[in-house]
């Protein structure tokens, strides 16, 4: 039910990466309601100085019955997988995951606490709705069938690909993870592969450093500068 007798919206939002503030300022700035439903497309840890502050806003917001629909990224991925791993432990501190360690005080992601890792295990790895498909990375177009053939290291490392949108069964690919120019994500609004990765994390460069929201509905923009402070 609707109390504010409001039309509910639906928003996707890609790679926070660790970018609380920001994260917050955005949520403020689109007025998110429970009747709202949110889709965060992954890498919401590493590179940025508050990680687990942006987990434990996710958490916080299901908790209160917000409708968050969350997908797993390859950040997600990389700590899970690093777990038991020492060569992806040695690949997560080459890939921006020493601040997540830092903010959580643990010098091993085994040691952070058990209810976060269960979250993050528990993320999808893409959302189909009736016009939209859903995706960190992307999807293998060499498959005759990339929404049913893509492996996980498609959906979650993708990149560079090429869009065949007759594979697409009609659906608008939405991505994040490649970090690309706020004039690029504008453009892609008119095609079949909408981007959304600004690299909100990055301080100084004026076509990058935002956090991006795309009203489904609507199929516009909301863009929150990056106001978390530089590590």
């Amino acid at each position: 039910m609707n109390p504010n007798n409001r039309m509910c919206r639906r928003f996707v939002v890609a790679d926070i990466h660790g970018c609380a503030a920001t994260f917050a300022a955005l949520l403020a700035q689109l007025d998110v309601q429970r009747c709202d439903t949110l889709y965060l497309l992954g890498d919401y840890i590493d590179r940025g100085p508050h990680s687990k502050g942006v987990l434990d806003q996710i958490l916080a917001l299901l908790a209160d019955g917000y409708a968050l629909c969350p997908l797993r990224g390859n950040h997600e991925q990389l700590l899970l997988d690093a777990l038991d791993n020492p060569k992806v432990f040695s690949l997560r501190k080459e890939n921006g995951g020493c601040s997540t360690l830092q903010e959580f005080g643990v010098a091993h992601p085994t040691e952070i606490p058990q209810h976060y890792l269960d979250f993050l295990a528990s993320l999808p790895l893409f959302h189909r709705l009736d016009e939209y498909l859903l995706v960190h990375a992307g999807l293998d177009f060499r498959k005759a069938d990339p929404l049913g053939e893509s492996s996980p290291v498609d959906l979650l490392w993708a990149r560079d690909y090429w869009v065949d949108r007759g594979k697409l069964a009609g659906l608008i690919l939405v991505t994040g993870h490649s970090v690309t120019p706020l004039s690029v994500i504008r453009e892609s609004l008119a095609t079949s592969h909408i981007k959304l990765d600004n690299g909100c994390y990055i301080h100084g460069a004026m076509a990058y450093g935002a956090l991006v929201a795309l009203d489904l509905d609507r199929r516009e923009l909301v863009v929150m500068r990056n106001c978390d402070e530089v590590m």
